[in-house]
This record gives C-alpha cells, structure tokens and sequence, in this order.
C-alpha cells in the first residue's frame, strides 16, 4: 500500500505563512476604510458584525420623552410632510418708533426645532459656507488653551486683559457638548420619529442614528464618541468621522492663540476633533445654529455667559468668530443702547430662567443680497443691484430659542439657537398670502420708517431704507389699483 507522509504539507514552513497570510487578510478586511452599515433602510440597520445584545436599548432622556408630542400626534390631520410644509410666518416687527426691547416668550419644549420644506436646502448651504470658512464659524475649547490652574487665584491684571480657560473650564465644555447632543438626538427622535431613528443602541459603539431625509448616520451616545481615536475606523459610517471639512489649519501654529479677528479656534488632540464632529452632526440634524454659552471657573464679567462652543455660520454683518470666548455685553457690544436698556434685563432673565425651560423670540432685518453668510450687511456692488430694479433686496429674520441645561456637575449651560429666514422680498414676500396682506405690509411699512437714528445706522437702513420703501409703496398703489 503506497503512503504518503503529510509533515512536509502540514508542518509549520508551510501552514505557518497560510496562517499569517490569513490573519493579515482578516486585518486588512477589518480596517478597510469606515465600518459602514450594510443596509440603509428607515426600518432596520443590519451592521456588519454581531452586537451583544445588551447594547440594542435605548431609550431617550427623560425630560424629552415625557414633554416632547410627537409632530404626528399634535397636528393629526393637519400633519405635512416637512417637504410640504411652508415656513410659518412670524410677524417680528411693529408699527411706530423702534424700541430695544427682549420680546421674549416661554413656549412648550416641544418646539425646540420647526421643519419645513427650507429644511435640506439650508443644511446644504451651511455645509457649503464650512467648506470655506470653517475655521471662522465653528468653536469649540481645546485644552491647548488653558491659561490658568483650576483652584488657583488669578492676577487682577490677568482677569482684565484676557479669558481665563482652566482644565475645568474645558471639560466643562465637553461636558455641556455632549449635554446639548444627547438632548438634540432624544428630542429629534420624540418629536420626529418618522425622520429620526435609533438603529443600534450605544455599548460597544457610540451606536447609530439614522436621519431619513439625508441617508446619514450619526453617533448617539456623544460620550462613547468623544473617546474614539482618529487612527481606528469607525465601526459605523457616521457622516462627520474624520470629515474633510475640518481644516488642517486648525492643528498648525497652536502657540498662536490670537489673532486680527480675535481667539483663534484650535485642535490639538482627537478628543477637540471629535467635539467638533459632534458640533457638525448636529449641523446635519438641524438647519438651526446652536452656540454653547457658560461662566468661566473665574467668574469673569461677574458670572456673565461666555460664548465657548457650536456653529454660528449663518451670521451677518460681522465676523462670528470676534464673538468667540466673549461675555454676552460684548457679543451684542455693537448693538446701539444695549448695556444701558437691555443688559440687566437679559442678565436677570438668564438667572431666573430655570433649567430644561424653553424661550424664544424672532427678529428681523433687511438685507440687499442673497446670503446667509456675510461679514458684511451691505454687498459689493452697489451698481448692479440698483440695476437690478430691487430684485436683490432680501427681508432676513431669525427665530431665536434658549434653554439653559444643567450638567452633572451642577454648572448651568445656555443653548442658543437660531433658525435663519432669508426672502426675497419681490419674489416671496410680496407673493406670500400672509404678509401680502395690506394691513400687514402697512405695519411693515411703518416698522421701517420707525427705524432711525444710532440703530438705523447701525441696521444699515441707509443702504436698504429707500429702495424698500419704494418696492412697498409700489405694492401698495398697484392694489389699491385692483
């Protein structure tokens, strides 16, 4: 009987290198690229491993899913789809003289966030004003910015000249980040489940939720998040994971703690990379920009709020980043009367308003350009708009939300929203069956001639004042006319 003798097959000169070939397969499939959910449907997420199952529950934070009512459940059979749901038309101003005033009103937490059909569109046109200006609208601390010792007194010198930032001072911000975060995820999943949902439950992972109208997929546990390292894959293709968005500039020159503009915004390790991440998801959730406001450990501007983390990228009229790492008196330092009628007030309002209670109020202004986005209220070419017969004239409003979130550590956190409207004032106003209206465009015309003097100036009516008023009164008498 012929025999064979395996060892030459089966020892280790050859088995050995299969073995290590195989391993380094099994390797290179497992971190090839991002790990990303094999299957992108709004009712289930079939991930491309095995979850323990004890990573599956979830279940959102307390306050939003005991006071949040589902969209579809309030409107019932007035509910639209947010592609069909026209923008609800506040009326922010008022006949007569213009007066400083807070106008601020408390409404139900349910909502915190509106959508309408300016929804992708205008999440679109953010994610295109971060391409080029990332580095002026988005802040969040980094620890490379620490000035002081937490404990420890500071010179009176010190204390005027410059922000005290201590490592308490970052980790608060993380903390009241991450705060915010959870708070956005649970209220999106509340109050539109049907656009919103949880397809895998942090553990293991950060876990996964699903925004249905992008196809994207964003962390839910902010905390899990802010631990992952930029060297390993992500084990779900989350939309913001080691995104391109975010310039290398940030991580250069990180002695350099100012500039012309004002405190530059730094990233010196993956823990800021993944804070901001975690700011862009939630510029992929919401059109809204959402800004972190909190006293220093230092008490700096006695306790005043203190501008120190989120996404203002649907500024106008200034650099938003001059607004980073400053008290609110010098946020609205520009603003004609402010300390002398409104500091106090706010200031007050701001103390008293109790954790996990929802303000609002909305503004208006005008503008002779289309952008969301301009260090500049007035445009470049004055020539071609007046040759534009007023086409270019814009009415730009904002919806202003506050809500004051307390951190496990017993610090309050402002949360500033503001949800940005932006008009054509011939095309959309003029067109739109609420403000059409003659007895709503009368006391719009006199809101306008009620804007004078420092605040007039400071509005830019001088650019804007007499066009508008001629597109107005040019309405008026072709209705009256009909």
């Amino acid at each position: 009987m012929l025999e064979f003798n395996l060892s030459y097959i089966f020892g280790k000169h050859v088995t050995a290198p299969i073995l290590i070939w195989f391993l380094w397969q099994l390797f290179k499939e497992f971190t090839k690229g991002k790990y990303s959910v094999a299957t992108k449907t709004q009712d289930d997420c079939e991930i491309r491993y095995t979850i323990p199952e004890t990573t599956k529950s979830w279940e959102p934070i307390k306050l939003m899913r005991e006071q949040v009512v589902p969209i579809k459940e309030e409107e019932k059979e007035n509910y639209q789809l947010w592609e069909e749901t026209e923008p609800y038309p506040y009326k922010p101003f008022k006949p007569g003289e213009h007066k400083l005033t807070m106008d601020v009103s408390t409404i139900p937490i349910s909502y915190w966030v509106v959508m309408d059909k300016s929804y992708k569109d205008h999440i679109l046109k953010k994610w295109n004003i971060l391409v080029t200006d990332y580095e002026d609208v988005v802040f969040h601390l980094d620890p490379v910015m620490i000035n002081a010792e937490s404990g420890k007194t500071v010179s009176q010198e010190k204390m005027n000249t410059e922000i005290i930032i201590t490592e308490d001072d970052v980790h608060h911000a993380d903390e009241t980040l991450c705060e915010l975060y959870s708070n956005l995820v649970s209220y999106l999943v509340c109050r539109f489940p049907q656009y919103f949902r949880v397809v895998l439950g942090p553990g293991t992972t950060p876990g996964a939720l699903y925004n249905t109208i992008l196809g994207e997929y964003h962390p839910v546990d902010p905390v899990l998040y802010l631990k992952l390292s930029s060297d390993v894959p992500s084990c779900v293709n989350y939309e913001c994971f080691n995104t391109h968005v975010i310039p290398e500039s940030l991580t250069k020159n990180l002695d350099v703690l100012k500039d012309e503009v004002g405190y530059r915004v730094l990233i010196s390790c993956d823990k800021t990379r993944r804070a901001h991440e975690l700011i862009l998801a939630m510029t992929r959730l919401v059109e809204d920009d959402l800004t972190l406001l909190s006293g220093n450990t230092a008490g700096q501007y006695n306790d005043e709020v203190i501008l120190y983390s989120g996404i203002f990228a649907f500024g106008s009229g200034f650099n938003p980043r001059s607004k980073f790492l400053r008290p609110l008196t010098q946020i609205h330092g520009p603003v004609p009367g402010y300390k002398n009628h409104l500091q106090s007030p706010m200031n007050r309002f701001f103390a008293r308003l109790k954790p996990n209670k929802l303000a609002y109020r909305v503004n208006y202004a005008f503008q002779k350009h289309g952008r969301f986005y301009s260090q500049s209220r007035m445009t470049n070419n004055p020539a071609t708009e007046k040759l534009s017969g007023g086409d270019a004239m814009h009415y730009r409003s904002e919806r202003q939300t506050l809500i004051k979130l307390k951190t496990t550590e017993g610090r309050d956190t402002l949360v500033f929203g503001l949800k940005t409207y932006l008009l054509n004032f011939r095309e959309e106003i003029l067109r739109n069956s609420f403000y059409s209206q003659p007895h709503i465009m009368e006391e719009l015309r006199q809101a306008v001639m009620g804007i004078n003097g420092t605040f007039g100036k400071y509005k830019g009516k001088t650019q804007w004042g007499a066009p508008l008023m001629e597109i107005i009164e040019q309405h008026q008498r072709t209705n009256q006319v009909h």
